[in-house]
């Protein structure tokens, strides 16, 4: 595939961009525009080999109710054309940085992939999502600096695009690049923050053998916010979408789903593999489960958001009917992924607020807390987290301490929470749970 027919570069070929970006850009294309995308895969794993045999092509199976009308459909996904692996085509990557044609860096690396890492010389292939895209601008720069970037980063964290501007920043102090690539950055790159919000549990289990290979399972939901200013925003393809609001700020709505949605998610998760429950339907079809997670919004999360009430109970009531969506077989093991970065990047501002107000943990969410650090001490090799989170765990584990100590030992290095009376009565409700 010729570079110049390629104006969108995909960092990110799990699940989730397949079933929320492409078909977005599916949408765009019948709507007259020709976007067609390269994907970036950067982690192990045979995603890009098995589409490429397929020419990249898949479906989006999209199951659930939408307005209370049931919906159950598949749609075709064709905007893919191409795909390179990092390290491995290093040098097709920086061709990319030439082409006129492509102007949209996408990018879903995860919370534990949107860091700084330290990185040898600037004339060595870099092994950071950051770094890598550092040397990639630089190359356009460079070679090509007339050409604009239009960078829609997917990753949850709060805003998202600033943050990856000033990773590229400090990447570029570090390799003492040239100070007016500083400048371009400012002038010709355009960093958006952006929130996305749909349920992607991947391929539909229960239609084993009858989906084709590599097919994505989505709910009807999608939710695209989008931050910037009015002209770089008309700029966007992307705002003649449905489900995608383009706003001068997205904290209201970032601060609700990461702490509602994607928080509920990480405490069912924990709890969940504690107790064998496979998927988030499975989890709130037991009634407590259920009202426990209501409270949890109820009494821990909505003080901390300070947003109007009855919004957030009208929020919080669609996702719990998302949660029930009985076309979903949602993993619970899919959701842990990483799942130390995204305690805390989901719950972790929750209790600081806590500990700030109350000076105290909120209860609730320590129980989930617990059942988190359970995990990787009881099931440390079915946990997918980082190599230094792996390890961490390998090394504790053979202290000489008591499970709860280990826990307390955990909580105040990883969390920084050194409250003991809080984690010992979290530990004894959730012992009383697993027993019950």
């Amino acid at each position: 595939m010729n570079s110049q027919s390629i104006q969108v570069l995909q960092f990110g070929t799990g699940n989730f961009l397949r079933g929320f970006i492409e078909p977005l850009i599916e949408e765009l294309n019948e709507q007259g525009e020709s976007l067609q995308v390269c994907l970036v895969q950067s982690t192990d794993g045979s995603t890009l080999q098995g589409l490429r045999a397929q020419d990249y092509a898949y479906e989006v199976y999209v199951a659930g109710s939408d307005k209370g009308q049931s919906i159950e459909e598949f749609k075709s996904i064709t905007c893919i054309k191409d795909g390179l692996s990092l390290p491995n085509d290093y040098g097709k990557f920086l061709s990319f940085a030439l082409s006129p044609d492509l102007k949209y860096i996408i990018s879903n690396v995860t919370e534990a992939g949107l860091v700084w890492k330290e990185e040898g010389p600037r004339d060595q292939i870099a092994s950071s999502f950051p770094g890598r895209l550092t040397q990639w601008l630089y190359t356009r720069f460079e070679q090509a600096p007339e050409l604009e970037t239009i960078l829609l980063p997917c990753e949850l964290i709060p805003n998202n695009g600033e943050y990856l501007k000033s990773l590229i920043q400090q990447h570029a102090l570090a390799w003492k690049l040239d100070a007016q690539f500083l400048n371009w950055i400012h002038l010709n790159c355009r960093f958006h923050n952006t929130l996305v919000d749909r349920i992607v549990p991947g391929f539909p289990k229960h239609l084993e053998g009858k989906a084709a290979p590599y097919t994505v399972q989505a709910e009807p939901y999608l939710f695209w916010g989008i931050e910037g200013n009015v002209l770089d925003l008309e700029k966007l393809p992307f705002r003649k979408c449905k489900g995608v609001v383009l706003t001068d700020s997205l904290l209201p709505y970032t601060k609700r789903k990461i702490s509602i949605l994607n928080g509920l998610h990480t405490l069912m998760a924990a709890l969940g593999r504690l107790q064998q429950i496979q998927t988030v339907q499975q989890y709130v079809q037991d009634p407590d489960r259920l009202q426990a997670l209501k409270l949890v919004a109820e009494e821990e999360i909505f003080p901390f958001l300070d947003q109007p009430l009855d919004s957030l109970r009208d929020y919080a009531s669609a996702i719990i009917d998302r949660f029930k969506n009985p076309y979903m077989a949602h993993l619970l093991q899919d959701i842990s992924f990483q799942s130390i970065s995204k305690f805390k990047s989901r719950l972790l501002p929750i209790c600081t607020y806590y500990l700030e107000k109350q000076g105290t943990l909120p209860p609730r969410i320590t129980v989930g807390l617990v059942a988190l650090l359970l995990c990787h001490l009881r099931f440390p090799d079915l946990m997918r987290d980082s190599e230094e989170n792996k390890q961490y765990f390998k090394e504790i584990q053979v202290r000489d301490a008591s499970e709860l100590d280990k826990i307390i030992q955990a909580s105040q290095e990883l969390f920084g929470f050194p409250d003991r009376s809080n984690l010992e009565l979290a530990y004894a409700s959730l012992q009383n749970t697993l027993t019950a």
